[in-house]
């Protein structure tokens, strides 16, 4: 983390009132406590109380009330950012939105969002609204379900939630008390509260998922399927094959393509790979390509970029594209040989009679 160099905040419970002289201190403090953007205010709105502390176990927490603004976080705010964060915002009063990576995300009171820091978003109030906000080391938020960061994607914890009633509960009733705790205490119900959200946003991630892929199965047609595996069996030489071309060639939506992959439980760009990385591996096993170099071999099944071509095939197969082609050689040279060795013999016999 990076942006707290201005504060000497103190770690929970303690949270620490900052002095705001207007919208400019306001943005300089969000900027550093939670993460860069610009603060636009509208109709006049004002800012109530901003409160802060660190968290014990990584974090930062923090208490603000805002009027009708919006808080843009663009790639030029984010470029300086350290580490991988997690922004939660629990909405406590009030509503309005939160964006990134076009999904928009509206809450009112009792929902909480979660996006990353590092990706640019927006957030606008659109009813005076008392937030609470967590930004979190995203190996901490993940805990034991790390595998998770690569898919990570924002997502609305609903307040209708059983796990998000717990939190407001927990908000309520037990963070209030951590004054009177002791500091061994204090770190163990912050974990409770950490663990809480993480859980709030994978209930949200398998609930939006079980609704797309039931929606999927409803109209996925396996014809469909057929003609897409088709389609992109005879252009994956193209690097740029994407969910727009096959849905052109089928006269489709995008998200009808998106779909049908949900519905084989698949996912578009994971599949389009292991496709190309299945041609290429065949190829660099073949003695017929020995001439043709790596490279080569890459670009002619649609990959663009020879190091994360090197890198995907490693992670799939368990060795570099080299390693497998020079392996592959010598077991191909050493069959050769065991058959040439056979063949001599049956001269020989023949020869012999």
């Amino acid at each position: 983390m990076r942006h707290i160099a201005r504060f000497d905040l103190p770690y929970a419970p303690v949270l620490r009132d900052i002095p705001m002289r207007g919208a400019d201190e306001l943005k300089r403090s969000l900027d550093d406590i939670v993460t860069p953007g610009d603060l636009t205010s509208i109709s006049g709105a004002t800012a109530g109380a901003l409160r802060a502390c660190r968290l014990t176990g990584g974090g930062v927490m923090a208490t603000v009330q805002l009027g009708h603004q919006e808080v843009r976080h663009e790639s030029g705010h984010l470029c300086e950012l350290t580490g991988d964060d997690v922004i939660v915002l629990v909405a406590l009063d009030g509503n309005g939105s939160v964006t990134q990576q076009g999904r928009v995300m509206p809450f009112s009171k009792g929902d909480i969002t979660f996006r990353r820091a590092r990706v640019p978003s927006v957030a606008r109030i659109d009813e005076p609204a008392s937030l609470m906000m967590l930004r979190l080391p995203i190996a901490r938020f993940f805990g034991h379900s790390t595998s998770r960061h690569a898919s990570f994607t924002p997502y609305k914890a609903d307040a209708g939630s059983s796990i998000v009633g717990t939190i407001h509960r927990f908000i309520d009733s037990v963070m209030p008390a951590f004054a009177h705790m002791s500091q061994a205490t204090v770190a163990a119900a912050e974990e409770s509260l950490v663990a809480l959200l993480s859980a709030a946003y994978l209930e949200a991630v398998d609930r939006t998922s079980t609704v797309c892929r039931d929606e999927a199965q409803q109209c996925v047609n396996p014809l469909r399927w057929s003609q897409l595996t088709t389609y992109i069996a005879a252009n994956l030489c193209d690097p740029n094959l994407d969910v727009s071309a096959c849905a052109n060639a089928l006269g489709v939506s995008k998200r009808y393509v998106h779909m049908i992959f949900e519905a084989m439980g698949l996912q578009y760009s994971r599949y389009v790979l292991q496709q190309r990385l299945a041609r290429c591996h065949d190829d660099l096993g073949n003695p017929v390509w020995n001439s043709i170099s790596i490279e080569t071999i890459a670009y002619r099944h649609g990959f663009n970029d020879p190091a994360h071509f090197s890198r995907s095939f490693r992670a799939c197969f368990g060795m570099s594209p080299r390693d497998f082609r020079q392996r592959s050689s010598e077991a191909a040279n050493a069959r050769a040989a065991v058959v040439s060795t056979v063949r001599a013999r049956g001269r020989s016999q023949q020869a012999g009679r």
